[in-house]
């Protein structure tokens, strides 16, 4: 497909533009309230607590009635009892609700270097930036509270909308959208969507004729993915998109 100048640029969040350190957080959370825990034995718990739980329960309980603050207290519970099977109940609680507050603010959240100079420049552009993120209704607080909210004309979140990537509709909503803002329609390869995972975010937006571009830091050897569409930093993909949206 030839890129051309997009006149809608989407991003991922978690991983893309924003990072968090969940062990780190956990492990200080965890020693305040006098649990002392392994940090590599709680970051594996973790990663399969949390997708296990995903499984059970899609798009942090939306569709189940658990809803997301009880989805992550599930995922607090199961790591920290994993960790210690004598926590009490009461001392559960309070470490879930302590996480749940921090992860809703910038406490446990910084941008992934280059991503203020990336949106600065974009802003200058007239190009409409979005994001489409799998992430509960705690992503505009977050947002706001690292003060990047404000370079986005809107925020599609898989928790309000009801449906996740790599789903087609959740991009044909960004299309949506973007015609409601805008007043006038725009195609698919018109749209560009910007994230790390593969199957989500590049695919995802592939399959319904978006161009996307892929932040992968590590192996860019996937024969299935286009060489040209591989950045191993944000600092690479300002560098491509100056060619391409740069208003002469």
């Amino acid at each position: 497909m030839r890129f051309i100048r997009p006149k809608l640029i989407t991003f991922d969040i978690t991983g893309t533009l924003l990072k968090t350190d969940v062990k780190k957080h956990y492990v200080e959370v965890g020693l305040e309230h006098g649990i002392i825990v392994d940090p590599v034995k709680l970051s594996k718990s973790f990663n399969i607590n949390f997708k296990k739980i995903s499984n059970d329960h899609p798009i942090f309980g939306k569709h189940t009635g658990l809803g997301s603050e009880n989805w992550w207290r599930s995922v607090v519970y199961a790591v920290f009892k994993e960790q210690d099977s004598n926590i009490s109940e009461e001392k559960l609680t309070k470490v879930a609700t302590s996480l749940i507050e921090r992860y809703r603010s910038k406490i446990c959240w910084e941008p992934v270097a280059g991503t203020i100079e990336l949106l600065e420049f974009l802003r200058k552009q007239n190009t409409l930036l979005g994001i489409i993120s799998n992430f509960d209704e705690g992503l505009e607080s977050i947002l706001d509270s690292l003060d990047i909210k404000q370079f986005f004309s809107f925020v599609l979140c898989s928790y309000k909308f009801g449906i996740e990537k790599p789903n087609p509709e959740i991009f044909n909503e960004a299309l949506r959208i973007f015609k409601e803002i805008k007043k006038i329609n725009i195609h698919p390869e018109e749209a560009l969507h910007v994230g790390d995972n593969v199957d989500r975010d590049y695919r995802g937006a592939k399959n319904v004729k978006w161009n996307a571009f892929l932040i992968k830091q590590n192996d860019k050897s996937d024969l299935l993915i286009e060489k040209n569409d591989v950045f191993s930093n944000l600092e690479e993909l300002r560098s491509r998109l100056t060619s391409v949206v740069k208003v002469i």
